[in-house]
């Protein structure tokens, strides 16, 4: 939004001008949403959003962020909380509802009508980051021995109500999903064929305690546009939209982005969130790490005589820490990704603890060779180089194999993998590599000095 726009609408305001106001504010909900949302003062917001029609206030406010949702519902009527509230979609409601204190959610689910709050309350006792928080029961449900003229006549009756009519599914009497036909299968049969002789019966689905994951592979996998959701007696319940997972999507991105920065996931907006709140979500990984990193201390005042001995070695060790980090990060962040989008499961722990042990010694051969001609270049001494290069070998494998073997393990004890990146295990792989290091010097160079 034009910044220049905003600076004439508030002037405007100001002034008390509403119709040349009117005037300026965008036509799009997205954009009206936008607008008012970077005006300055809240008063100033209000009056904006109350010259909005009627029809497109609900759309409005659906585009806001959850924060200044709440906001606005604290300045509107008991009625116009009443008829935004109602007339939110369902999935929509429950986000902003997940977003809010307890007492809040409380106050407000009595705006809602009686069949709008029970759904509601029925969304929102699944767990947290289930498929049940996410699906909407608002689709277009259609009986195996419907004719096609009967189930069209049906879509055009409620369908301005649902999330979507391009797929109806097919329950048979028991209310359990038997199938799916698409509005152009429908639209294109004959007005006398059985509902059940054109649906597809092979349908995709999910049960709504399953993890909003799941579903986004699921959604990749077979490239839909919306996911049924069934109970645990395959009785559909409700679906998911492609529009509802992109949310989803852009918030685990950002949170394993903050996970592998180290930074406890921040729920709100950088610019709007509180700095002390900032504070602490950084300053609880990076005094973890401080505490961690004080270990490599420790072990390096037990190697403390080697070192006296073998000044050179402290020349190499920022080399050697460098590259067994570099080696375990490009495992995991390989992993992670592959256990994301489901190309690697848990069961593929040995396989792969094999294959990067396997790549590792490979890396390790290579980068072995390399450090011993460098430290024999600087330093004209073959046993140092033997030790060091031998150090160097030995940590890329070790180090692989920790960086792909240990989001696995999150994982499998339900801990995002996304944590094992980044600092922390830099800082892991840092206390193995110094162990290696001086481990390995101690053992090849104290045998020398014995025969010398």
């Amino acid at each position: 939004m034009d910044e220049q726009i905003i600076k004439k609408a508030e002037e405007l305001i100001a002034q008390r001008k509403l119709s040349e106001l009117k005037e300026i504010i965008p036509q799009r909900p997205e954009d009206i949403a936008h607008f008012i949302s970077h005006l300055f003062s809240s008063s100033w917001k209000m009056i904006v959003f109350r010259m909005i029609p009627q029809e497109t206030a609900v759309e409005v406010f659906m585009n806001f962020a959850s924060e200044e949702q709440e906001k606005i519902l604290e300045n509107l009527t008991s009625v116009e909380i009443r008829r935004i509230l109602n007339e939110m979609s369902v999935d929509d409601r429950t986000g902003l509802f997940e977003e809010m204190p307890a007492e809040l959610v409380k106050k407000f689910m009595t705006y809602l009508y009686y069949e709008e709050r029970e759904i509601t309350r029925q969304i929102l006792n699944y767990p947290e980051k289930s498929v049940g928080r996410l699906m909407t029961p608002d689709f277009v449900q259609l009986y195996e021995d419907m004719t096609v003229e009967a189930a069209l006549e049906h879509v055009k009756q409620i369908g301005l109500k649902k999330e979507t009519v391009y797929h109806s599914y097919v329950l048979n009497s028991e209310r359990k999903l038997i199938g799916v036909v698409s509005l152009k299968k429908m639209v294109l049969s004959n007005a006398g064929t059985l509902i059940k002789d054109i649906m597809y019966k092979d349908v995709s689905k999910i049960n709504a305690y399953c993890d909003q994951e799941d579903a986004l592979a699921i959604f990749k996998k077979y490239d839909l546009l919306a996911l049924p959701v069934t109970d645990n007696n395959e009785k559909l319940l409700g679906i998911i939209t492609f529009d509802d997972l992109v949310d989803i999507v852009d918030e685990e991105a950002t949170e394993d982005f903050q996970k592998i920065a180290a930074v406890v996931p921040m729920q709100e907006p950088y610019l709007e969130a509180n700095i002390l709140n900032i504070l602490w979500k950084r300053s609880f990984w990076l005094i973890l790490l401080v505490i961690l990193g004080s270990v490599s201390g420790f072990i390096l005042q037990t190697f403390q005589l080697t070192m006296q001995k073998w000044i050179a070695l402290s020349f190499f060790l920022p080399m050697l820490i460098n590259t067994a980090g570099n080696a375990g990060t490009q495992s995991a962040t390989i992993v992670i990704r592959s256990l994301t989008v489901g190309e690697i499961k848990i069961n593929d722990f040995l396989k792969l603890i094999l294959r990067e042990s396997m790549l590792g010694a490979l890396l390790g051969v290579i980068l072995a060779l390399a450090c011993v001609l460098r430290v024999f270049f600087q330093e004209y001494n073959w046993h140092l180089s033997l030790s060091v290069g031998l150090s160097m070998g030995l940590t890329v494998v070790i180090s692989s194999v920790i960086g792909a073997g240990l989001p696995i393990v999150l994982k499998k004890i339900r801990l995002d993998p996304a944590l094992m990146s980044g600092p922390l295990l830099t800082t892991i792989i840092d206390i193995v590599g110094i162990i290696i290091y001086f481990g390995t010097a101690n053992l090849l160079l104290g045998t020398f000095f014995k025969t010398i």
